[in-house]
């Protein structure tokens, strides 16, 4: 895994609202980010990539995209078992990001109460 710059890839989802069927907002996360739709966390953001949150169905399908990966937040941590990040030609592609965004948005849980 080679290690990505956080705020190049938060510019990145921040380059792609327009096209989103809800608002996108991110947050400040242990070195990273957590990129919301409407206010439900759908993406992490690390030097591990830009990881979008799926549901079980969803991440097996991702995962048969050419170099798609559980993310890890860092190479010394764990396999993330929600997150799914994409090949970096993939994480350039507008349409492809915006289906998967959309996909990981819908699905994303609500917020927990507290």
């Amino acid at each position: 895994m080679g290690a990505h710059e956080p705020t190049v890839l938060r510019a990145r989802l921040e380059e792609l609202p327009n096209e989103l069927p809800f608002e996108v907002t991110t947050r400040p996360m242990m070195g990273g980010f957590i990129g919301y739709a409407d206010g439900r966390a759908f993406v992490s953001i690390s030097t591990g990539g830009l990881g979008v949150k799926l549901l079980p169905a969803d991440r097996d399908r991702a995962l048969t995209r050419p170099r798609a990966a559980r993310m890890r937040h860092s190479p010394e941590e764990a396999e993330s078992m929600r997150y799914v990040t994409f090949s970096d030609a993939d994480t350039a592609d507008d349409d492809f990001m915006i289906d998967w965004l959309i996909v990981a948005g819908r699905s994303a849980p609500p917020k927990k109460k507290r």
